[in-house]
């Protein structure tokens, strides 16, 4: 059992969502100020979506990791509604990512006026939201990656862990740079980034 099998649950249930948004909006109308609309919809209302679920993915990341400490079930959970808030979540949505080197507000942004303005000229409306589609999806995917991976490490800080072992997924598909890493003990303040995108290396507290 893997630490994001929740979160894969999630992503299914918001890719779901999403796709069906998008769908919608090739059926808009396509003048300037409802088009400028429809998509802001579109992604305000994803965002909404994704702000809730990576709440919930938090809250049982942060959890898990907490017992994974020795940390009592009811502890762990009383710990888990003090640390991880929503404005845990905003902050994290807000900051740039070592990983995909972009703020996921901000990129949200960027993603919106990209697809007002293929709209504007494209000759194919609808490869165009499938396009941004495909790039939204992959988005809202690695922050749920990114929930899981923050949430752990702000629990084995509350529960004052000092170093953490790098571990990899130990399957076929591991690349190069996470085999490097795996088995590597780290102080917990300088865990270095994961290396790529979908990277599912999982740290793991080390206890006295």
């Amino acid at each position: 059992m893997s630490v994001y099998d929740g979160a894969d649950r999630v992503i299914r249930e918001m890719n779901r969502a999403n796709l069906k948004a998008f769908n919608l909006l090739k059926l808009a109308r396509f003048d300037e100020i409802n088009l400028i609309r429809r998509i802001a919809e579109t992604y305000d209302a994803s965002v909404r979506l994704a702000r809730k679920k990576y709440l919930m993915i938090a809250h049982d990341a942060y959890v898990a990791a907490m017992i994974e400490c020795g940390i009592s079930d009811r502890r762990a959970a009383d710990m888990a509604y003090e640390d991880i808030t929503s404005d845990w979540i905003l902050d994290m949505l807000e900051d740039a990512d070592p990983l995909t080197l972009y703020a996921f507000l901000p990129e949200t942004d960027r993603k919106k006026e990209r697809l007002t303005e293929a709209l504007a000229v494209a000759q194919n409306r609808n490869s165009e939201i499938d396009r941004a589609l495909r790039a939204w999806t992959r988005q809202v995917a690695q922050y749920a990656d990114n929930t899981v991976h923050n949430a752990r490490l702000e629990a084995f800080m509350a529960a004052g862990i000092g170093r953490v072992m790098w571990q990899d997924m130990e399957d076929d598909h591991v690349c190069k740079e996470c085999h490097d890493l795996n088995g590597q003990t780290f102080d917990i303040h300088h865990v270095p980034p994961r290396p790529h995108w979908g990277c599912r290396c999982v740290l793991l507290p080390v206890l006295d």
